[in-house]
């Protein structure tokens, strides 16, 4: 369905008072389109109108009528800085589209997560840490690796020993 058809769906949803399907809606279109700045603005007025503060502010953060409230409430429900970075679920880097006071928050966010010693990169999937700061960092993946090679040389040495049983 078109993005326009969804919105009208939403609005007639919520003219009968039927918040959840909305809600619903809504969280499927932001699903679809993570970096639509209106449609963040949408979701977080509807958690606005139904109490929710964390999730006012969470859907709230990058538009410029976030409350300090629902953003203290957003930062408690996630503490962690790269937790809440990684939670806003959009895809590239919306410094340039946001208003002052939305950018000045994003960019405090960024900062806060480079405090743990790896930039903040901008992938096709969202931010990710940068360059690792040490070896520990890769650990995990080399014992997956491993594990990994460890896994398909079982198997293939079960295969060989079953097609010896088998001739």
């Amino acid at each position: 369905m078109a993005k326009e058809h969804v919105l009208a769906k939403v609005d007639a949803d919520l003219r009968r008072g039927h918040v959840h399907p909305a809600m619903q809606r809504l969280a499927s279109l932001t699903a679809a389109y993570p970096d639509d700045l209106e449609l963040r603005a949408r979701r977080a007025a509807l958690y606005r109108q139904v109490g929710n503060v964390a999730e006012a502010g969470r859907w709230g953060f990058l538009t410029e009528d976030a409350s300090v409230e629902e953003v203290a409430a957003f930062e408690r429900s996630y503490p962690n800085a790269w937790q809440r970075l990684r939670v806003l679920t959009v895809t590239a880097d919306p410094s340039g589209r946001l208003g002052p006071v939305a950018s000045g928050r994003l960019a405090r966010l960024v900062e806060q997560a480079e405090q743990g010693g790896a930039g903040v990169t901008w992938t096709e999937v969202g931010p990710r840490p940068g360059e690792p700061s040490s070896w520990r960092d890769e650990l995990g993946c080399l014992v997956a690796a491993v594990v990994g090679l460890v896994l398909v040389a079982l198997t293939v040495l079960g295969l060989v020993t079953a097609i010896r049983w088998v001739l």
